[in-house]
């Protein structure tokens, strides 16, 4: 029954506040609720504030007025919820960044391979081309050797033809007559 009845006036202190134009934090509706010790909680709160280094005050929840004990933990759970969603966004935004990571890893390795087979099949044609023209530099070689060989032949063949013919002019003149 006491809860109703804290719910209710918790509920009217921050209607009132909305209708004033306030934000209904949990500071504003306490100092609007007849609560033991929250001035003196407020006071410590403002304290604190001013001087930061100061200690913090220490105290179980259990401790407090349960009108209290129930804001804190209505102000907890939004906190939590929060804090739940900022966290679910963000472990979203690092999902969508892990998957396109993971999409360019995929593209680029694919990319990577295809270059691969690509430079492979270069240097087989490469070596092809290279044993290519080993055998056409030897089929010219050998063709220039047989060429200069018919050359040889064919000078040879004149030269002898030059001596046969100085050796038939002189008998033939010779031998013709006797």
């Amino acid at each position: 029954m006491n809860q109703i009845r804290a719910k209710h006036t918790v509920t009217g202190i921050a209607g009132h506040l909305k209708n004033a134009g306030k934000r209904p934090a949990l500071r504003a509706v306490c100092a609007g609720m007849d609560i033991q010790g929250i001035s003196v909680t407020q006071q410590n709160i403002a304290l604190k504030e001013r001087f930061s280094h100061a200690r913090a005050i220490k105290t179980h929840i259990a401790d407090l007025p349960v009108d209290l004990q129930h804001l804190l933990a209505e102000e907890f759970e939004r906190e939590v919820v929060a804090f739940r969603a900022k966290l679910e966004s963000e472990y979203a935004e690092i999902k969508r960044g892990s998957n396109e990571l993971a999409n360019q890893n995929e593209q680029l390795f694919a990319l990577l391979e295809s270059l691969t087979l690509t430079l492979d099949n270069a240097e087989i044609e490469a070596t092809e081309f290279a044993m290519r023209m080993a055998g056409l530099k030897n089929e010219i070689a050998a063709e220039r050797a047989r060429a200069k060989a018919g050359q040889r032949i064919r000078e040879a063949r004149q030269e002898l033809i030059r001596v046969e013919h100085r050796l038939d002019g002189p008998f033939a003149e010779s031998g013709g007559g006797a």
